[in-house]
């Protein structure tokens, strides 16, 4: 496989569909274009990457595309990203959310905190993650508020938990 293959294979996936039986042959060469650009970065691969995520975890190879996303720089990555994170489809801005979290920079914050009304809890308690990792003033002022609103008991204790971690880091000199 050369580059020129698997950014086709990658364009030919926008985004996967739901895992299934009948898919796994297609995630294993997934993985294989996953492995190449491990072994020979191509920036045309990030914003491929960001929009393959389809329902579910691709045979646990999803959660592996960090690793190749993490050998570019924020600004390669920071803007594919926050136009993944507005995506239409459920398992892209579940696993755009996820990787934020590696890529803590005020600019993800207006669009993490567009998903913190994501209809899906396991997003939005992905997008509090993230922005629990952004180091910025406006974060604990954002997590208040959406704590007020928030209804999901699970949701709801990783906020406590993230605005407990933020006021102790604040407290330290």
């Amino acid at each position: 496989m050369n580059s020129a293959q698997a950014i086709m294979f990658l364009k030919n996936n926008q985004p996967f569909s739901k895992d299934t039986e009948e898919r796994f042959e297609v995630i294993k060469k997934y993985n294989d274009v996953r492995v190449h650009f491990l072994n020979y970065p191509d920036p045309r691969c990030i914003p491929l990457f960001l929009n393959s995520f389809g329902e579910g975890n691709g045979y646990g190879v999803y959660q592996l595309i960090e690793d190749v996303l993490m050998k570019y720089s924020v600004e390669q990555v920071v803007p594919h990203l926050i136009s993944a994170l507005h995506s239409e489809h459920i398992g892209v801005r579940y696993w755009c959310s996820h990787i934020a979290a590696s890529f803590p920079t005020p600019s993800l914050i207006p669009p993490l905190v567009h998903l913190l009304s994501d209809p899906d809890p396991d997003i939005r308690c992905a997008a509090i993650t993230a922005l629990s990792q952004i180091e910025d003033d406006r974060i604990i002022s954002i997590l208040v508020g959406v704590l007020e609103k928030e209804e999901d008991p699970d949701v709801i204790d990783l906020i406590q938990e993230a605005l407990e971690e933020s006021n102790i880091g604040a407290a330290v000199p």
